[in-house]
């Protein structure tokens, strides 16, 4: 192996690896914000339900 074919093997090895950290690293981060986004969405949908709850009393008057 020639010093060129060396240089050349080394920074295409160096691309690819920089490559597959950088879509390593997507991929946990994807999986981090669909979590964040699951805890989101059940703390808002949570909280929804509880604005729009009703309570409705009924009453009934006894004639005595």
């Amino acid at each position: 192996m020639s010093k060129t074919t060396a240089h050349a093997a080394a920074a295409a090895l160096s691309a690819l690896m920089a490559l597959a950290v950088v879509a390593g690293m997507n991929g946990i981060a994807t999986k981090q914000y669909a979590a964040a986004e699951r805890v989101a969405q059940a703390n808002a949908g949570s909280t929804q339900v509880a604005a729009v709850q009703r309570v409705v009393i009924v009453g009934h008057r006894i004639a005595a």
